[in-house]
C-alpha cells in the first residue's frame, strides 16, 4: 500500500519506511503539498491512491465522514494521538508501528482507519 505522511511528522519516518522497502512519501518533500490545507492532502492522497498517515485527528476523520457521507472513498487513514511522543529518539518506533500497519494491509484500506498503537521507545507518552 503506497502512503502519504502529513507535514506535521517528522520526514525521517519516510526515510525509514522507504528502507523498508515502503512507497511512502512526505508532504514537506513536495513543493505541491507544502502548507496545503488538509482537505487537499486528503484529495491529493486519493488521486495517487495513497493513504493519509498523521496525528491531525480532528480535520483529517471529520474529512473522511464528510466523503463517506457523499458516497466517495479514500484510500484509508492511518493516525496517531497528537499527544502521542514526536522526539527524535521516538521515530524509529513510530516508524516501526506504522510499518506494521502497512505490512498488515499491504493492497489496501479504503475507506477506513488504522490507529498507531503504543510506542516501545523507552519514553513515557506525554
Amino acid at each position: 500500500m503506497k502512503a502519504l505522511l502529513d507535514e506535521r511528522l517528522s520526514p525521517q519516518i519516510t526515510i525509514l519506511l522507504r528502507q523498508e522497502r515502503h512507497d511512502v512519501c512526505a508532504v514537506a518533500e513536495r513543493d505541491d503539498l507544502v502548507g496545503r490545507s488538509d482537505r487537499m492532502i486528503l484529495e491529493v492522497a486519493s488521486a495517487e491512491d495513497r493513504a493519509v498517515i498523521a496525528n491531525n485527528i480532528k480535520d483529517f476523520r471529520p474529512l473522511a465522514a464528510e466523503w463517506l457521507a457523499q458516497g466517495r472513498t479514500h484510500p484509508g487513514l492511518i493516525l496517531m494521538p497528537s499527544a502521542r511522543t514526536r522526539s527524535r529518539s521516538a521515530i524509529p518506533a513510530l516508524a516501526d508501528a506504522i510499518a506494521s500497519i502497512l505490512c498488515a494491509h499491504p493492497d489496501e484500506m479504503r475507506a477506513s482507519e488504522r490507529w498507531v498503537g503504543p510506542l516501545e521507545t523507552g519514553e513515557p507518552n506525554q
